[in-house]
Formats: C-alpha cells, sequence, structure tokens
C-alpha cells in the first residue's frame, strides 16, 4: 500500500518529537535503563531499591557506570530503527528469525511463525 507523502511528513514529524522528548528524558536523569534487563526504570529508585523488574540491585558506582556506557552507545547510535525499538520495549513480542514480521513471543516458540512457518528446534 502505498502511504501518503502527507502522512508520510506527518509521520516522520511525530518520530523527531518523540526523538526529542527521549533526548529530553535522558538529559533530565531522570530515567535510566536497568543494566541487567535493560528496561526504563526511574534512577533514583534503581539506585535505592534495584530493579523492580528483574530485581537486579548493585552499587552506586554499577550504575553510574552503566549509566555511561548507555549514553555513549546512545551517542554512537543516533538512530533507532522503530522496529528494534518495539521490540527492546514490549518483551512480548519479538521479530521471526526467518521472515522478520513482529509476532507474540510464547506462540513463536510453542507453534512457530504463523506467517512463514518457521518452527524453532
Amino acid at each position: 500500500m502505498p502511504v501518503d507523502p502527507v502522512s508520510g511528513t506527518i509521520a516522520r514529524a511525530i518520530f523527531k518529537e518523540a526523538q526529542k522528548e527521549d533526548e529530553n528524558q535522558r538529559k533530565s536523569g531522570y530515567w535510566m535503563l536497568c543494566p541487567s534487563c535493560g528496561r526504563r526504570v526511574v534512577k533514583k529508585l534503581l539506585i535505592k531499591m534495584g530493579c523492580y523488574l528483574c530485581k537486579w540491585r548493585g552499587t552506586e558506582e554499577e550504575i553510574e557506570t552503566a549509566q555511561a556506557k548507555q549514553l555513549n552507545q546512545l551517542s554512537q547510535n543516533k538512530q533507532v530503527a522503530l522496529s528494534a525499538k518495539r521490540e527492546y520495549i514490549h518483551p512480548y513480542r519479538t521479530n521471526c528469525p526467518n521472515c522478520g514480521r513482529e509476532v507474540i513471543n510464547t506462540q513463536l516458540r510453542e507453534k512457530g511463525c504463523y506467517i512463514c512457518g518457521w518452527k524453532p528446534k
């Protein structure tokens, strides 16, 4: 299906605004990625109680080095593909290794890909 030039322009503008907002949140220092599971958590709570998702608990120095490493990596990779970002944020879905389409994780493992028929061994 061809994309209308106007809707493509709108989509690009929305994507740029989302990137700016994400960068502003990163610069504020309020959020950070957990060094263990990689999900966004509040930095103050990560230091105080650990990650509420994966129960990782580290020292303040480990958290600071992990945050510096994340910022360095993000500065090298300015543009993140939308599919990779969606997979990172939502581990419920993943991309099929064969066809690359987004499918549900558990169904892919149990029954295989419903689009191309690929099954894990």
